[in-house]
C-alpha cells in the first residue's frame, strides 16, 4: 500500500514556520485517510534542549526522530554540523523506510537534504515531492553577497533546476515562485503553487482599544503601524525606521516592531541614534500569545528588499490577514504578496527602499477610518476562503491522490 512520507529538520514539537507547516500538512493528509509518516531531527530551534521520543504517533502521523547534532543553530559553525549530521541521518533512515510507490515530501532546508533524498527515491522507485520555501542561490542576490554571473550561483542555480525537473512535483508558495522554478527548470518542472495558511481559529479580529500589550507600551491611543516576525537580512527594516524618521512630529503615529532576527540590532540602532520616541521594539512572543500580538496595530506591515520576489512568500501575511488587518506591503510589484493584496484590494503596496513613499502611505491610511475598516473586513473573509488551514491542506491531500 502507497503510503505518504514527510521528509524535514524541523516537525512537531517545533513550533517555528517550517515544523508548524510540515506538522500541519501531515496531519491533514493522515486526516485524510492515507498513512503518513515523518522523518525528523530532534527539536534544535525554539525548542531546542527538549528530548522527545524517538518514536511515536501524534495526531495519525507516525513519527521517527533521527539523531543530529543539536548545536546552536545562531552560530553558524554549529549550524552547518547541524545541517550535515541532520541530512545524513535522515537520509539513511529514508534508505530503511521509504517503499515503493510512496510518496515523499521532502523541504528545501537543510540544503543537502533534497538531494540526498532524491536518490533513496529513485533507488526505491517512490515519488519525490519537493517543497520550496525559499529559492537558492537566488536569495543572496538581493543581499549583495553575490551575483547572478558569479561561478558558484550558476553552479548551485543550475544543480536546483535540475533537481527541480527531476521531481514528480514541485510545491510553491507563490505564483512569483512558480515562474522562477519554471524558469531553472527550463519548463521541465511539475509546479503547484499552494500557499501557507492562516490560523483561522486561534487568531481572531480584536478591538486595538483592548490590546493588551499597547496598554502596558501605553501608545493604545497612537495610530499603530506594526511589523511583527523576522527581523532578517532579506527585510527592508531601514525604510521602515526612516519612515517613522520623517513622520516624527506626527505625534498620533507609532511604529512596533515585535520579534527578532540578524538585522534587529542594526535596526535598534537607527532608531536610538535618531533619537525616535515613534519607534518600539518587542521580541517575540509565544505562539498562545499570537492573536494578541498581531492585533496590536492599525495597520501590518510586510516589508522586504528589493529583489525578492519569486524567492520567498512570508507565511505571516496570512496570519495578519487572519487578524483582519489592513497590509502595508514593501515588496516588488510582480510579488506574491502584491498580487495578493491587489486582489483583494486590502491594502496598499509600496517600492522597496522608498520611505518617502512608506511615510506618505502611512498618511493616507491613517486619515481613511472608512477605507481601512472595508480593507479589514475583506482581510479576514479572503483568509477564511483562500488561506485556512482547511482550504489550503485539501490542495495538499488532492495533489498526494493524483500522485497515487
Amino acid at each position: 500500500m502507497s503510503r505518504v512520507a514527510v521528509i524535514s529538520e524541523l516537525y512537531y514539537p517545533e513550533q517555528n514556520a517550517t515544523g508548524y507547516f510540515l506538522t500541519g500538512i501531515a496531519e491533514a493528509v493522515a486526516n485524510s485517510g492515507e498513512e503518513v509518516y515523518a522523518l525528523c531531527a530532534q527539536p534544535s530551534y525554539n525548542q531546542r534542549g527538549t528530548r522527545a521520543p524517538k518514536r511515536e504517533v501524534h495526531n495519525g502521523v507516525a513519527i521517527r526522530r533521527c539523531w543530529s547534532t543539536t548545536f546552536d543553530p545562531r552560530k553558524i559553525v554549529g549550524r552547518l554540523i547541524n545541517f550535515a549530521t541532520t541530512s545524513l541521518s535522515i537520509a539513511w533512515q529514508s534508505l530503511l523506510q521509504i517503499r515503493s510507490g510512496d510518496r515523499v515530501l521532502v523541504v528545501t532546508n537543510p540544503p543537502l537534504l533534497p538531494f540526498l533524498v532524491r536518490v533513496v527515491c529513485c533507488l526505491k522507485r517512490a515519488k519525490f515531492v519537493l517543497l520550496v520555501h525559499d529559492v537558492y542561490p537566488d536569495v543572496f542576490v538581493p543581499l549583495g553577497l553575490m551575483t547572478e554571473t558569479h561561478p558558484l550561483y550558476r553552479t548551485v542555480s543550475w544543480v536546483n533546476g535540475r533537481l527541480y525537473a527531476s521531481a514528480h512535483a514541485i510545491v510553491v508558495l507563490g505564483r512569483d515562485m512558480a515562474r522562477l522554478v519554471d524558469e531553472k527548470s527550463k519548463g521541465r518542472a511539475n509546479v503547484e503553487v499552494i500557499p501557507n495558511w492562516g490560523d483561522i481559529e486561534a487568531i481572531q479580529p480584536q478591538a486595538k482599544e483592548a490590546n493588551q500589550l499597547l496598554t502596558e507600551l501605553n501608545i493604545q491611543d497612537k495610530f499603530i503601524v506594526h511589523y511583527s516576525g523576522n527581523h532578517g537580512r532579506t527585510h527592508d527594516l531601514l525604510s521602515l525606521i526612516q519612515a517613522a524618521e520623517i513622520l516624527k512630529d506626527d505625534a498620533d503615529v507609532h511604529f512596533l516592531f515585535i520579534g527578532d532576527g540578524s538585522g534587529k540590532a542594526a535596526a535598534v540602532e537607527y532608531a536610538e541614534a535618531q533619537e525616535l520616541t515613534n519607534v518600539s521594539f518587542r521580541s517575540f512572543v509565544d505562539r498562545s500569545e499570537l492573536s494578541t500580538s498581531l492585533n496590536a496595530s492599525d495597520v501590518s506591515v510586510v516589508a522586504f528588499k528589493a529583489g525578492m520576489a519569486g524567492i520567498s512568500v512570508p507565511s505571516r501575511l496570512y496570519n495578519l490577514m487572519a487578524a483582519g488587518k489592513p497590509i502595508l506591503a514593501v515588496v516588488d510589484s510582480g510579488s506574491e504578496v502584491a498580487q495578493v493584496i491587489s486582489e483583494a484590494q486590502i491594502g496598499a503596496i509600496v517600492t522597496p527602499q522608498h520611505p518617502k513613499e512608506l511615510a506618505a502611505a502611512v498618511r493616507t491610511l491613517k486619515q481613511d477610518d472608512l477605507a481601512r475598516k472595508e480593507m479589514a473586513a475583506r482581510s479576514r473573509k479572503e483568509t477564511e476562503a483562500k488561506y485556512s488551514y482547511g482550504a489550503v491542506s485539501k490542495l495538499y491531500c488532492q495533489l498526494f491522490g493524483s500522485l497515487k
